[in-house]
């Protein structure tokens, strides 16, 4: 039997930035996944690169979130070079909308703290946020314009991902990963159909990978909690240039022109994926009540995907080394930020699997240093 340097076990885009960055570190690598590589939770993504939006105080979720932003022009121009697909970063900007006077003081506060952290956010009247996306509602009373917040187009992401994984990992695709344990000197990674032996383990199974933590002994539960989304092509004249976020909602703009809409946000479907109709009328609302100026546009598709959040007090990310348990690594609880976060996820993973010192910013995310979050 072949012993890998790494069995990472799920292939989103945090599973498949992992393996290539390991195996750019010379590893030798499987990534094993329950059905197609971005097939789940990466490839349903907004692909909104939300730094500052996502972030809701000067903490340490917030500056691991702008340091993988800050890698997102080299990580794409790297993965278009070694696979031929642009997965069309933009840094476009948020306006992130207030229509009441509560909310313009909030956003005014948000702004004080992300520029005394040296990032660029700027507030705007309404009538210069009318003057950047003309379709928002009259009642608007001012945005925090975010200009170095960005989006990539997924599916092109998961593409890219996959061709550059295909390239340098062992893939197996459809294999139920029913069970990881340590035997002497190796790790077993147990699928429905064979066994894969490894120095090192990287969990990273997004909203499945509860199980296989319970079973390690790792006292960390993932939840997936469904998002409902749905894509439209603008009428007209209309197009966004900006992402819009209001009240929860986005509205994300591709290179093509069409407006990619998010998100529902339901822990209590479990894994129930399908799309409602309820789901996205309330959807559909919200994004009118942002931007009327989308009324009349074409409906394309809709989808929903099942984000991973940990319960709990340790709702942020948890990536790196488990304590006690040598060579096995997490990289779990990502929720809404899996793709803004694959970039620093796969540096972090690699940094773990080589026995490398975490750089200061990582360890509010290390396993080890998160135990007392973990009742341990």
């Amino acid at each position: 039997m072949q012993v890998y340097d790494a069995v990472v076990v799920g292939g989103g885009a945090v599973g498949m930035a992992s393996a290539r960055a390991l195996a750019q570190a010379g590893l030798s690598v499987a990534v094993i996944d329950r059905g197609r590589l971005g097939g789940e939770a990466s490839s349903a993504a907004a692909g909104m690169l939300g730094a500052q939006l996502e972030a809701h105080a000067p903490d340490a979720f917030y500056h691991l979130c702008r340091a993988s932003r800050a890698m997102y022009p080299e990580f794409a121009a790297s993965l278009l070079e070694e696979t031929g697909i642009d997965i069309e970063w933009v840094e476009n900007g948020i306006l992130q909308l207030a229509r009441t006077e509560e909310d313009a003081l909030a956003l005014k506060s948000r702004m004080r703290w992300q520029r005394a952290s040296g990032d660029r956010a700027d507030w705007l009247e309404a009538a210069a946020v009318r003057d950047m996306e003309r379709g928002v509602a009259e009642d608007v009373i001012g945005a925090l314009y975010l200009p170095r917040d960005g989006n990539v187009h997924v599916p092109r992401l998961s593409a890219a991902l996959r061709a550059a994984v295909v390239r340098t990992c062992a893939v197996v695709e459809g294999e139920e990963v029913i069970a990881v344990e340590r035997d002497g000197a190796h790790w077993r990674v147990r699928g429905a159909r064979d066994v894969y032996a490894a120095e090192r383990v990287v969990i990273a199974a997004g909203a499945w990978s509860s199980p296989l933590l319970r079973a390690l002994g790792v006292p960390l539960e993932v939840r997936p909690v469904k998002g409902q989304m749905f894509a439209i092509r603008p009428p007209g004249g209309a197009a966004l240039r900006r992402t819009v976020y209001d009240a929860g909602t986005y509205l994300v703009p591709k290179r093509d022109g069409t407006v990619v809409i998010g998100a529902t946000e339901e822990p209590e479907a479990g894994y129930d994926k399908r799309n409602t109709v309820d789901g996205l009328a309330a959807l559909a609302a919200k994004a009118l009540m942002a931007v009327p100026g989308l009324r009349g546009g074409e409906w394309l598709r809709a989808w929903s995907g099942l984000r991973p959040r940990l319960t709990g007090e340790a709702i942020d990310p948890v990536i790196g080394p488990w304590p006690g348990a040598e060579g096995l690594i997490l990289a779990v609880g990502h929720f809404r930020n899996g793709v803004l976060l694959a970039p620093i996820t796969g540096r972090m993973v690699t940094a773990a699997a080589l026995g490398l010192a975490p750089e200061p910013l990582w360890l509010s995310f290390w396993p080890e240093s998160r135990a007392a979050a973990f009742g341990r």
